[in-house]
């Protein structure tokens, strides 16, 4: 039975929890609060989205050193210290009496996250599954959505203007409970199974490619001479550009537009259910069909999502459309998650794979950081989050079109390189 017993179970499930607690209370409650920050210090939101870029920039700055980062420390190391840091950054935010505080927060935040998230996961993944790499992806990553909902429930109700509430008090809460689970890790978290070396590489055996599985890939001094590889930058910044901007004003805009907070609170705790389930079968869809179907089908999501959000009005009616964004959305979520290390180790396989991830994160963080100042700015020029909405949904179809070209080049240089291999 000893014997017989894989590890790699423990480390999936607690990297669920690690996606659970740090994304799930750290990342999907943040469009709540905002709006409260705002109101409190007496400046307009678009200031206080800020502290959202200084998030964004530290993530992307610190993802560009994953690779060494992780080859010198190990992700244990690195976890602990990324969920210090997230803990740290709460309770800066409980106690912040201005910007400056706000933004040195939101720089913890990204280097927290950055340690703790997509990056690291894609990395754990690669080291402790040997296939359908998508599916396991997809079931870590799904945990965010659980996460989300009880958060955002819990969260949600110390925050309620409603009542006395507080959202330093929700601040506090939040980094009790990442302090609490930095002892988890400490405790059961392995870098890597047994009998494996930290930088050990294991692509599949033979030449062939199935889906889900790793393919030897090419260098990443190689990588970057390849067209393709910065047209799959261009979609992935856009990417997290448009996703992120647009998530992070959803609470604001359903409040804006007339639909009451209690309805707020509940349709964001739906979405996080849902969320669940589409980054779970967007690993599973990638190992069943294929890299093109599953980001067309996110990529095509994201596009109606963007614009459903735009005509979505206080009324009745335009609670029901509320209900199909937060279901179309979450189908588009995970594109900037799930998503960027299946397109790293698809696209460009197991030689660059640890590079080229990091920088994809970057890229997409880097996207995030530029989202929310603009989004909100348009709020502070228009009083409307509306004309950037329908700008969003018309430039991610210009993504779409550029991801299918990215797609066929890289494909079509796989099959070149692994014929090349067979006749050799």
């Amino acid at each position: 039975m000893k014997q017989r017993f894989d590890y790699k179970w423990v480390t999936v499930a607690l990297c669920m929890l690690m996606i659970m607690i740090s994304l799930g209370f750290g990342s999907s409650t943040k469009s709540l609060f905002p709006d409260e920050i705002a109101k409190d210090l007496g400046v307009e939101r678009s200031l206080v989205s800020i502290g959202e870029s200084c998030r964004y920039i530290a993530a992307a700055v610190v993802n560009l050193f994953f690779g060494a980062l992780i080859s010198k420390f190990g992700p244990k190391k690195l976890i602990c210290s990324g969920l210090i840091a997230l803990s740290f950054a709460m309770l800066l935010y409980s106690v912040a009496d201005n910007l400056a505080m706000i933004y040195i927060a939101g720089s913890l935040l990204g280097i927290g996250f950055s340690w703790t998230t997509t990056t690291m996961v894609g990395y754990i993944v690669g080291i402790w599954c040997s296939e359908n790499k998508g599916t396991v992806m997809g079931l870590i990553l799904a945990s965010n959505g659980l996460g989300g909902a009880i958060a955002i429930q819990i969260v949600g109700g110390l925050i309620d203007p409603n009542t006395v509430g507080s959202y330093r008090n929700a601040y506090r809460l939040i980094a009790i409970i990442l302090a609490c689970f930095v002892v988890v890790m400490l405790l059961f978290f392995r870098n890597r199974p047994k009998n494996m070396s930290l930088d050990e590489v294991k692509p599949s055996k033979g030449h062939g490619k199935k889906r889900g599985k790793d393919w030897v890939g090419i260098e990443f001094s190689d990588a970057v001479r390849k067209f393709y590889f910065w047209g799959i930058l261009v979609c992935i910044f856009f990417t997290g550009l448009i996703l992120q901007g647009t998530g992070g004003i959803v609470a604001m805009h359903f409040k804006d537009v007339g639909i009451d907070y209690g309805k707020v609170k509940s349709l964001l705790s739906f979405g996080s259910v849902i969320l669940m389930g589409s980054k779970f079968f967007a690993g599973f869809l990638y190992d069943r069909i294929g890299l093109r179907f599953t980001a067309s089908v996110c990529t095509l999501a994201s596009i109606l999502a963007s614009f459903l959000l735009a005509v979505t009005q206080g009324n009745a009616l335009g609670f029901y459309l509320a209900l199909i964004y937060m279901v179309v959305s979450q189908v588009a979520l995970p594109l900037e998650t799930v998503m960027l290390p299946i397109f790293a180790a698809d696209l460009f396989g197991q030689k660059s794979y640890v590079k080229v991830m990091g920088l994809f994160v970057s890229v997409s963080t880097a996207g995030y950081a530029v989202g929310a100042p603009l989004m909100n700015a348009c709020y502070d020029i228009f009083a409307s989050y509306v004309p950037a909405l329908i700008l969003v949904s018309v430039l991610m179809c210009f993504i779409f079109v550029l991801m299918q070209f990215v797609i066929s080049a890289a494909h079509k240089e796989q099959v070149r390189i692994l014929e090349k291999e067979i006749t050799e």
